[in-house]
């Protein structure tokens, strides 16, 4: 009995005693507080940023600590100035500045900081020539850990030893800055406006000198919101303008953006990597990105991936796979910059399928359709952006105008922009073309050249919706049309030109041309459609030329001649308004050189007057 009552005194006097000491552990820890002085941590504060940053820094003189559920401390007016110009702007002022602090480093009266967070910062950058800026300082943390990151870095390049100061201190890092409500005000050029980034929030984390940095950020930039997320796990390398690995994606409604790669800043730029690119509507895009460049009226969607290779002044993409407004090719491009020229961008891409339209519209402000045309447009893209690409395509589409194997070459220089289609194979022939656009010269403006060589004529006049009593054959078809104004946007009243059709054996449909006689002895006037079905007219050769002028072709050449008999047409065609005033003569075709044809072989030459509109012409047989 007493050895239990002696046992249970034993775990009493235990439990009363491990009471106690949690009781005066308590009691240290609810103490600890009041042995923290708010002025102390303060001022370990403003010390750290300002040998962190290299600039002075000033924070509020009313500290206000929380311990709860994190020891915190927060300070208003918040304002970092230039160590180079004292008195200047301050490159960062801020409403508030919150930061969690290690209670025991704060008691021994050494506070160590680990989060910080930045409420209404205003950041203010200036980049000079030099590729310095306000922000640059060759003192702090920051700098020495930069300087001695590149030092060891050109040390390991060369293969030598780096220097002994070249040691990395550890309060290099930023550590982990939450922004709320943010503003970032930048100045690259000195008369130049600035340009600004609003309502930024997210985080920027680089928690020691070796680790990974990283920046989680949403904003608002020239309207349009955007989200930015970026890495490098050589962060004083790139702060210190030497090639380092970085990963970026830029996420907005006009653009959409990612590299992986390597990059260096700096007046001595230079980036490689993987680049990615999509944008919904490059229009939206080069009005965003305020590009002097004027996009085609019609320009939509653009994809883009590519192995980029740039320095300050030129770019190159390998491995390119582009998608223009559904129109996918592979290939290779360099983009050229200079100051006494506009950009150029020049290169191959090769296409399974193209749209020749809608291609010329990223690059030219082409009108969308016959209702669309003005009688002017803004030329400025013509010196705004040179262009030198070759193209090819296994199919290819102009309009209604379907072709294969194409090849062809794209180029906008000294106020001119000129596409050229070198081969081309179209309804069993060849083709040639070249549309031009010029704002001045002896053209005028545009300019429409095409040759097509050995061609199935009807398969043409079908694509185009050209019907009526037309010769189909295999011929040759040779254009040219200009307009006088120096756009894109001319009406048909506005081309001046000639064209030249030629056709081999062949036939025109539902031209029957003895009901053509019967019908021109009995009947005042008639149309084709009294003709009947008949095998129409077969000829041996068709030859057509005519100028165009105001609206109208005049008809120079028009013949078709048959085995035994053969039509002639002269006249005028007001095409503008499809009517029709033409003379014809249906008459003997003549014989080899220069003999006559047997007597009563052939009836008597029938003269003919076509009227009406294209393409149920009216028919009126001329009587003597």
């Amino acid at each position: 009995m007493n050895f239990i009552i002696a046992q249970w005194s034993l775990r009493r006097a235990a439990i009363i005693g491990v009471v106690a000491v949690l009781a005066v552990v308590l009691a240290i820890f609810a103490s600890l507080p009041l042995a923290v002085s708010s002025g102390v941590v303060r001022d370990r504060l403003e010390r750290d940023i300002g040998a962190w940053a290299g600039h002075p820094v000033e924070l509020g003189n009313a500290p206000s600590l929380d311990f709860w559920p994190t020891p915190t401390i927060t300070l208003d007016n918040v304002e970092i100035r230039p160590s180079s110009f004292a008195g200047g702007d301050p490159i960062l002022r801020a409403d508030s500045i919150v930061a969690n602090f290690n209670l025991f480093s704060a008691v021994l009266g050494a506070p160590s900081f680990s989060q910080f967070k930045l409420i209404r910062p205003s950041f203010n950058v200036e980049v000079y020539p030099d590729s310095t800026s306000n922000w640059s300082s060759s003192s702090g943390d920051l700098a020495q850990g930069i300087a001695a990151a590149v030092a060891r870095d050109v040390s390991a390049q060369s293969g030598t030893t780096p220097p002994v100061p070249a040691s990395i201190p550890d309060s290099a890092a930023l550590g982990t800055v939450t922004i709320e409500d943010g503003t970032v005000t930048w100045i690259r050029d000195p008369g130049a406006p600035a340009e600004k980034l609003t309502a930024i929030n997210g985080t920027l984390a680089w928690t020691a000198p070796t680790a990974v940095a990283r920046a989680n950020l949403v904003a608002i930039f020239r309207g349009e919101q955007l989200t930015l997320a970026g890495s490098t796990s050589a962060p004083l390398l790139l702060l210190g303008k030497r090639l380092a690995p970085v990963e970026l994606k830029i996420a907005s409604a006009p653009l959409n953006l990612s590299f992986a790669g390597s990059a260096s800043l700096g007046a001595s730029m230079f980036v490689s990597g993987a680049l990615e690119l999509k944008s919904p509507s490059v229009r939206r895009a080069l009005e965003w990105s305020r590009a002097d460049i004027k996009p085609g009226e019609a320009l939509g969607a653009l994809e883009l991936t590519a192995k980029i290779t740039a320095e300050p002044l030129k770019a190159k993409l390998d491995d390119l796979i582009v998608l223009i407004d559904r129109n996918r090719g592979i290939g290779v491009l360099d983009v050229t910059l200079s100051e006494e020229a506009p950009p150029l961008v020049a290169g191959t891409l090769a296409f399974n399928s193209l749209d020749i339209g809608s291609f010329l519209q990223a690059f030219t402000p082409l009108p969308a359709s016959g209702k669309d045309i003005a009688s002017t447009i803004d030329t400025r893209f013509l010196h705004q952006i040179g262009l030198d690409l070759r193209l090819s395509a296994q199919s290819a589409s102009l309009g209604p105008v379907l072709l294969s194997n194409l090849a062809a070459a794209a180029r906008v220089e000294q106020g001119r922009a000129n596409f050229d289609v070198g081969d081309a194979t179209a309804y069993g022939g060849s083709f040639l073309g070249r549309i031009a656009l010029s704002e001045k010269g002896i053209d005028g403006g545009v300019k429409v050249q095409l040759s097509a060589r050995r061609i199935n004529v009807g398969g043409l006049f079908d694509a185009i919706g050209l019907t009526g009593p037309l010769p189909r054959g295999r011929g040759s078809l040779d254009m040219e049309v200009t307009s006088p104004y120096p756009t894109w946007a001319t009406a048909l009243t506005d081309l001046t030109g000639k064209v030249d059709l030629a056709v081999e054996k062949g036939v025109v449909p539902g031209l029957n041309i003895q009901k053509f006689r019967e019908l021109a002895r009995t009947e005042r006037f008639f149309d084709l459609g009294q003709l009947g079905e008949g095998d129409g007219f077969p000829f041996q050769s068709a030859r057509f030329e005519a100028t165009i002028a105001a609206g109208e072709a005049d008809l120079k050449t028009a013949e078709l001649i048959g085995e035994r008999q053969m039509i002639s047409l002269s006249g005028v065609i007001p095409y503008s308004r499809s009517s029709l005033a033409i003379a014809g003569v249906l008459a003997a075709r003549p014989a080899a050189n220069g003999a006559a044809p047997a007597a009563g072989s052939v009836p008597e030459p029938l003269k003919f007057f076509v009227g009406g509109s294209w393409p149920q012409p009216v028919i009126s047989p001329v009587t003597p």
